[in-house]
């Protein structure tokens, strides 16, 4: 998934701002409060569902609404716009431009967002979002400070780890077969032998027959 536009309207800070991005790393610098957090919030709320704090504290002060439009390129390489409005007339979609179509119940968008992002729908957005991609600053490291059990949780998550057992499995089950026919195919091979165990003492036999027969 790649973002190549971000439109924030009425949001916290911005009035109007568009930001444009390109392939590669992506450094967003400014002074303090000029808005660089807000951006990736606005990342988090548009594509994850995962904001930090209520939507009015989202919206711009004496705005009654915000409006995020991310532009992407979705995992299947083609383009979409995510448009999610906060506040008054509230929505949030998913709009395919190829296809020219619209998905708009709030089930439908969070499982084409899995989907355009190539991750497993059982994966929490929100938690993704706020474990990996959008740590608050300062509180990067507050994972490892967390219970034994507690970090395992979220590392397995970000980590995938139930996915790798899972194919080891799989490749455990695919092992178990390719031996299960190995040994098929070694039992057929005994099963010929024994057929045609005395083959070699016959064919001096069927030999004489055929010369004796070619004489007659």
């Amino acid at each position: 998934m790649l973002i190549t536009r971000i439109e924030l309207e009425n949001i916290k800070s911005y009035r109007q701002v568009n930001l444009d991005f390109r392939r590669g790393t992506t450094a967003i610098s400014g002074a303090n409060g000029a808005g660089k957090t807000t951006i990736v919030e606005a990342i988090g709320y548009a594509l994850f569902d995962f904001l930090p704090y209520s939507q009015a504290q989202f919206v711009r002060e004496g705005e009654k609404y915000g409006r995020i439009v991310v532009h992407l390129i979705g995992s299947d390489d083609r383009a979409y716009t995510v448009e999610r409005r906060c506040g008054s007339g509230a929505y949030w979609f998913v709009y395919d431009c190829e296809a020219d179509y619209r998905v708009e119940q709030r089930t439908d968008v969070v499982d084409k967002l899995h989907e355009l992002f190539g991750i497993d729908r059982e994966r929490s957005l929100k938690a993704l979002f706020r474990d990996a991609l959008g740590v608050p600053q300062g509180s990067f490291t507050s994972i490892f400070l967390e219970g034994g059990s507690d970090r395992k949780l979220k590392f397995d998550a970000l980590l995938q780890i139930e996915d790798y057992k899972n194919a080891a499995d799989y490749l455990l089950d695919a092992q178990k077969e390719y031996k299960e026919q190995v040994q098929v195919q070694l039992n057929e091979i005994q099963r010929l032998e024994f057929e045609t165990r005395e083959l070699e003492d016959w064919r001096p036999k069927a030999e004489g027959f055929a010369r004796t027969l070619s004489r007659a």
